[in-house]
């Protein structure tokens, strides 16, 4: 599996059509892939309905948590695989990996019913193959744009995806009502035979980098592992991103049912404030491709990550809904806003042959970042309260903020 896939170069001093985000060549990988979402997000009401209805609540989320694993366990080994092969063969082959067992799934369960086992492999070999796929995605957008537009080709990418997530759930459940399980998994197959081919039709504005040596799979994961570690303008980007995932993730969980609860609202009133939250992420993504903070990045990180941390203290005090429903947008905004901009930078600063173990790292980080941080909120959420709990949270985004106006390379960061 090597990256030998039709390439076009670049005119010599001239910007391509096909480096521009909003031209047809990344406008179409990028709608690919959020077809690709939408088919993802359909299949996990399948998933999540049929556990519900099988077996009891607490079997159901630890099923769910259990088939998740693969992908954080094989998420380093992806990032080297996208480095040694090329990223744009690797979405590919996975893609086309995914089809296969969807559409098998699929058949299996047309003639034999959605039996949990079933459901549960599917679900564990998904994971495992996207595990492959998304340091692959993170390494290839800086093969396809110039460095000055990936703020908007980031920001465009996350508003495909979060557009395909918010589609899929009704879609999955007007799928369920109308052709069973073995539909969504059809569904499901067709998006990653679109994102397969999105992947494989884009071109390259500049070639992948070789491996500068061939070296067996541990030492070189232990190579780049040894890069991050190494380079202090890569590593606090990805500490930032670690900080404002791991302040943000339970309030988004958790914290608005709590919260809700305690308003008197019930789930009508979760439902609300994580629909701000995501409509505060959408707006995020078309504020940074209308006006990316080209110049001005460092200031965007200060203060998003300020804003942040008042939003989650905020929370914590509120005592009706629309203050809350008016913290959670804003909350949405800024974290959208600032991860687009510490991604965007990590993608620019880290060097061409370790990038995909670079960005498999940064994975790692927001995937483990929501689990750990939603069992620290649940243990201090009973000895000192929700005000408290929430206060807590708000200190990791403060900390994001004096990190960035402490370090130079941070403060006067700019991306143009």
């Amino acid at each position: 599996m090597t990256d030998t896939l039709p390439r076009t170069e670049a005119p010599a001093g001239k910007q391509p059509r096909t480096g521009s985000p909003f031209g047809l060549n990344y406008l179409g990988f990028t709608s690919a892939m959020g077809f690709s979402s939408l088919g993802d997000a359909a299949w996990y009401i399948a998933l999540t309905w049929t556990l519900a209805r099988s077996v009891s609540p607490s079997t159901a989320g630890a099923l769910l948590a259990l088939a998740s694993l693969p992908r954080m366990v094989a998420l380093l080994g992806g990032g080297v695989l996208a480095d040694r092969k090329g990223p744009r063969a690797v979405m590919v082959a996975t893609d086309l990996l995914r089809f296969a067992v969807m559409l098998g799934a699929a058949g299996v369960i047309a003639v034999a019913g959605p039996s949990v086992p079933l459901l549960f492999a599917v679900a564990a070999v998904v994971a495992l193959l996207s595990a492959f796929f998304i340091p692959a995605s993170g390494a290839v957008k800086p093969l396809l744009l110039e460095e000055r537009d990936l703020v908007r080709g980031n920001a465009l990418y996350m508003l495909g995806l979060r557009g395909g997530q918010a589609a899929g759930g009704p879609i999955g459940a007007w799928l369920l009502g109308v052709g069973g399980v073995a539909s969504i998994a059809v569904a499901n197959a067709v998006g990653y035979l679109l994102s397969a081919t999105g992947s494989w039709r884009v071109r390259y504005l500049r070639e992948p980098a070789p491996p500068a040596e061939r070296k067996p799979f541990w030492p070189q994961l232990v190579d780049g592992l040894r890069y991050l570690r190494h380079e202090r303008g890569i590593l606090l980007p990805v500490a930032l991103i670690a900080l404002t995932e791991l302040a943000c993730a339970p309030p988004v969980n958790l914290g608005l049912v709590i919260l809700s609860g305690r308003l008197g609202d019930g789930a009508g009133g979760a439902g609300l404030l994580l629909t701000a939250y995501t409509v505060g992420s959408v707006l995020s993504a078309v504020i940074s491709m209308a006006l990316p903070p080209l110049k001005r990045g460092g200031l965007v990180l200060l203060v998003d990550t300020a804003l942040a941390g008042g939003c989650l203290l905020g929370i914590g005090l509120v005592h009706s809904l629309w203050p809350a429903f008016t913290a959670y947008a804003l909350l949405g905004l800024v974290a959208g806003q600032s991860g687009v901009v510490l991604v965007s930078l990590t993608q620019r600063r880290t060097a061409a042959e370790v990038r995909g173990r670079v960005m498999a790292v940064l994975s790692l980080v927001i995937y483990v970042s929501a689990p750990l941080a939603n069992l620290v909120y649940g243990v201090l959420l009973g000895p000192v309260g929700f005000a408290g709990t929430m206060a807590g949270f708000a200190a990791l985004a403060f900390a994001a903020t004096v990190i960035t106006a402490v370090t130079p390379g941070l403060r006067s960061v700019r991306l143009d």
